[in-house]
């Protein structure tokens, strides 16, 4: 295809008029747009201004000869590639060689041949298109490589943080398999739970942040279980973090997760429970037990739905429901300064306010036949009822730990059981729902001279004393009383219970 003027446009630097003026017809002729410079010097300063696509660059001229013009040449920006022809009449091997050292591309000799330089001028034209395009296409595929780099690298690094949030949510739903003593039911028909069933009701659909008051024992987590499985986020996790069972130090890495090296000992990312939750809710029990630095980067969370993990400078958006409990009063504490007033308000938005067991007689033969029924299955008994004297005795206590206390005591009772019924061996005055061994039961008068405060204190004493003040663990007083450590220390401050009570030098 003959190419036209439009395509492509030529340098000849040669400075006889005869030369140029063939050059100039020949190549002109033949289609193409063709630029004259007289000397080396000119020639490099038309190039900087207007690239030509070949140069036909005479050996011997003025000033600068066509070995250096071309040398200088190839080390102007954008002209390495550049097609450059030198035009001769020497016929000596050596000149040739010096040619393509300084960097041309082809030669063809004097007195010209039409033929020969529009043949030569084709094919150095013709290769420099198909290096270009060449040159083209590598671009674009670097690019599209760099591009599937970027997308794979993107990519691998989701799929790590995936990785990390499933490993994370599995040493999390191991925990919460490992630690769950709850059946996930709401049990109980009494007007005081009713009326807090009403409110889930009507908070569970909304996004509302919601506040669970209730003493140690009453069921929160339940509360909030349920409001999170009537809501429109039950399909994800409800994660939960308890407050008061993380020290001070790793709470913020608990609920914010931290990056590698954040710290001593942060060997890996540790995704933290506000991304465990995105998309569904999360539980903060005890929250009154946060930090009140920490307490401020919650408020951040809750106001502006975003966070850094601990160590990073990146900011994580999360969409998740936030629901608290307390069993203190965070109004007297935010008033006092122990709790931030503008969290506790930010907390507060829904109140939910669970009634204490003695403030819900009603419910209590309920629950106790409920956990009888669940404790005779775990433990292969068939326990179909409560003796009328031991029922009349769990209506009568006023259960100061509450349901997981009424759960404990009917828990003892089950493993003491030895047919269908159960029964309670205990007397109706005996503290907190506590059996013993028949030999440490203090006779009948004994227990009728004494106060219920009184007997439940030295029995609690005399636990203390045997462990030798050890309260949690298997060997702990807590085992043996069958309470919760958080339990026993409740019963331990109200009763005024302290270390000179039980320490071995106070016995004698």
């Amino acid at each position: 295809m003959k190419p036209t003027a439009d395509q492509h446009s030529i340098l000849v630097v040669d400075d006889t008029r005869a030369n140029v003026g063939f050059l100039l017809e020949t190549l002109s002729q033949a289609g193409y747009r063709v630029r004259i410079a007289p000397d080396g010097e000119t020639a490099l300063e038309q190039v900087q201004y207007a690239a030509p696509d070949l140069v036909l660059l005479d050996v011997m001229m003025p000033g600068i000869d066509g070995f250096e013009t071309c040398k200088r040449l190839r080390k102007l920006p954008g002209m390495a590639q550049l097609p450059v022809i030198f035009m001769t009449a020497l016929s000596d091997t050596q000149d040739k060689v010096r040619a393509f050292a300084a960097g041309a591309n082809d030669y063809v000799t004097k007195p010209f041949q039409s033929e020969e330089v529009l043949a030569r001028v084709r094919v150095h034209l013709a290769r420099r298109m198909l290096e270009a395009k060449l040159e083209e296409a590598n671009r674009e595929l670097e690019s599209r490589v760099a591009a599937r780099t970027t997308e794979l690298t993107a990519a691998l690094t989701e799929l790590q943080a995936l990785k990390a949030r499933l490993q994370q949510e599995n040493r999390y739903l191991k925990q919460e398999i490992a630690e769950s003593t709850h059946g996930g039911e709401i049990v109980g028909s009494s007007p005081a739970l009713r009326a807090v069933l009403g409110q889930v009701a009507v908070v569970a659909p909304t996004d509302s942040t919601v506040l669970i008051h209730g003493e140690t024992g009453t069921g929160k987590e339940l509360i909030a279980r349920a409001v999170h499985e009537a809501s429109g986020r039950r399909e994800r996790p409800m994660i939960k973090l308890n407050c008061s069972a993380i020290s001070a130090g790793l709470v913020e890495s608990e609920l914010f997760g931290h990056v590698k090296g954040a710290f001593t000992g942060a060997t890996d990312r540790r995704v933290g429970r506000f991304e465990l939750a995105d998309g569904g809710t999360l539980f903060l029990d005890e929250v009154s037990e946060l930090p009140l630095e920490t307490q401020a980067k919650l408020l951040r969370v809750l106001q502006e739905r975003e966070f850094e993990p601990v160590g990073s400078s990146k900011t994580q958006k999360v969409d998740v429901r936030v629901i608290a409990a307390t069993n203190r009063d965070l109004a007297a504490d935010s008033r006092n300064g122990r709790f931030r007033a503008d969290l506790y308000y930010r907390l507060n938005v829904f109140p939910v306010f669970l009634p204490p067991l003695r403030e819900r007689p009603e419910d209590i033969e309920t629950l106790a036949l409920h956990f009888m029924r669940r404790m005779g299955r775990k433990m292969g008994k068939v326990l179909t009822e409560i003796e009328p004297g031991a029922l009349r005795a769990l209506k009568a206590h006023p259960w100061p730990g509450n349901i997981r206390d009424l759960q404990n005591t009917i828990e003892r009772a089950a493993v003491l059981a030895q047919g269908s019924t159960l029964r309670v061996d205990w007397k109706l005055d005996y503290p907190d729902s506590l059996p013993v061994p028949r030999q440490a039961v203090p006779e009948v008068r004994e227990i009728e001279s004494q106060s219920l405060q009184a007997i439940e204190r030295n029995h609690i004493i005399a636990m203390l004393k045997k462990t030798r003040g050890v309260i949690e663990g298997p060997h702990g007083a807590a085992r043996l009383l069958n309470m919760n450590a958080s339990t026993t220390r409740f019963r331990m401050k109200k009763l005024g219970i302290t270390r000179t009570d039980f320490a071995p030098d106070s016995e004698g």
